[in-house]
């Protein structure tokens, strides 16, 4: 019962951030601009992450990755409206909060790679 709710629960989170995406899309400028000019994105994030299986991952404040790809491959992230997401190879990453304080304010990230 309770993988089926998981189920159900990360295919209600992928529909959000694909309609989420496609009004993005929507709403961008139409003008031929640069990427580099979209306040969107997405935009190379790569230098912004750590594998969560580096050692070094835990005395830096990035955001930490768990992928069959490590930080060796583009990590693209955009943001809209205050809501942000990241891709690496075109598939989304899922984000995990990971308290870091006694803040609810005071979090690090951790990005898991989904293959499906």
């Amino acid at each position: 019962m309770l993988e089926t709710d998981g189920a159900t629960m990360l295919k209600k989170i992928l529909t959000g951030l694909a309609l989420t995406m496609g009004g993005a899309l929507l709403l961008a400028p139409t003008a031929s601009a640069a990427p580099d000019d979209n306040p969107f994105g997405p935009k190379d994030s790569t230098a912004s992450f750590v594998s969560a299986f580096d050692p070094a991952a835990y005395g830096s404040d990035k955001s930490l990755i768990v992928s069959p790809f490590g930080t060796g491959q583009q990590i693209d992230c955009s943001s809209f409206h205050g809501q942000s997401w990241c891709t690496q190879n075109g598939r989304v990453l899922t984000q995990v909060r990971i308290p870091a304080g006694s803040s609810e304010w005071d979090y690090r990230m951790l990005y898991i790679y989904n293959p499906f």
